[in-house]
């Protein structure tokens, strides 16, 4: 869409407090800011709502990951009360674009006042990678301050004309690229989104807990272990679970099944760990009804994790109200990590973080 629609340069100068790189703080160890200079600029979303994010290159501060973020901040000219805001932190491998970036952890604010807004996550965000960006889904008509000092390319923007986009996937953006005048945002933000977060490296403690490290860890199963046993669920990829558990253990009484969710929708990430692939929704019915609670006997699920992830995945299930993860005792049989599963819940798998 035209970008004269899309955001407008509407104010002069303001002072804002900078944020400085490495200098410590509270709560994080360390901020990350891009902001270099005391002068504002303020600008404002019209169209649709709009992710503003900066990166933020983690190479210089030789961090021990895994790493967490447990607070962001933005500089607000003009909020809108009762429209929420999406804070999302991204890891990215490889830096450049982010649009291969994956989310690593996000939270929802309603910003209802001028000022330096900050954010602390309800768990704090572990980190693996070397890139990390931090955003703010902003709605139509929200004021925000840039700093008019140094390169616009650490600042992008990401839209979709007349909805939302799906903030797991940045390149289901229809409109994903920095603000440094080129294509496909066209728009020259002359400066950078006063956007700062705040981190901690390994071993740290962040609001007094230390980070944590991965309190369980994959074994090697028996080799001559019947995988042929092991049924997929047609509803839910790369999940099967033992069928003799049902015919025999269960005298066929119990019915399973199973749905692929929105990994936004996944309960906070356990310390140590770093979530992968889908979330799965587990449910387990009987002649009396659908199971809620502890089941009399085990049933054992087994998810074939990306080859790359295989030599570290650990599964991973979540319950209780709120459901909590726990990470399962995990065994590996050629291309599949299998565990006892004792609950109806969310199924994944996770890798040990920084591996």
């Amino acid at each position: 869409m035209p970008t004269n629609r899309k955001f407008w340069l509407i104010a002069a100068i303001v002072a804002v407090l900078v944020g400085i790189l490495a200098a410590p703080v509270s709560a994080g160890t360390t901020i990350l800011s891009d902001n270099s200079g005391d002068n504002s600029a303020v600008w404002y979303i019209t169209g649709e709502p709009s992710l503003v994010m900066n990166g933020f290159d983690l190479t210089p501060l030789n961090l021990q990951f895994p790493a967490v973020i447990d607070r962001a901040s933005i500089a607000v000219d003009t909020p809108v009360p009762g429209s929420p805001v999406n804070v999302l932190v991204y890891q990215d491998a490889n830096g450049g674009s982010p649009v291969d970036a994956t989310l690593a952890g996000q939270t929802q604010v309603d910003i209802t006042q001028a000022g330096v807004f900050t954010v602390t996550f309800p768990t704090p965000i572990q980190i693996t990678e070397p890139v990390v960006w931090v955003g703010f889904y902003l709605p139509v008509n929200f004021r925000f301050l840039a700093d008019t000092s140094g390169t616009s390319v650490l600042t992008y923007w990401a839209w979709t004309s007349g909805t939302r986009f799906d903030v797991a996937n940045l390149s289901s953006a229809q409109v994903l690229g920095p603000a440094d005048g080129t294509a496909p945002v066209n728009l020259n933000l002359n400066g950078i989104a006063r956007i700062t977060a705040e981190i901690s490296p390994a071993g740290a403690a962040v609001n007094g807990t230390p980070v944590a490290a991965p309190s369980v860890v994959q074994a090697t199963g028996s080799s001559d272990a019947n995988l042929n046993l092991m049924i997929s669920y047609s509803t839910c990829e790369t999940l099967f679970f033992d069928s003799e558990d049902l015919l025999i253990t269960f005298h066929d009484s119990v019915d399973l099944h199973c749905v692929e969710l929105w990994p936004g929708f996944a309960p906070p990430t356990p310390a140590g760990y770093v979530q992968r692939q889908l979330l799965y929704d587990l449910s387990i019915w009987t002649d009396h009804g659908i199971v809620t609670d502890f089941m009399p006997f085990e049933i054992t699920h087994c998810i074939e994790p990306s080859p790359d992830d295989l030599p570290k995945a650990v599964i991973g299930l979540a319950y209780g109200a709120p459901r909590e993860w726990h990470i399962l005792p995990t065994l590996r049989f050629g291309t599949l990590v299998c565990a006892e599963v004792t609950h109806p819940g969310n199924l994944s798998y996770f890798i040990p973080a920084g591996s």
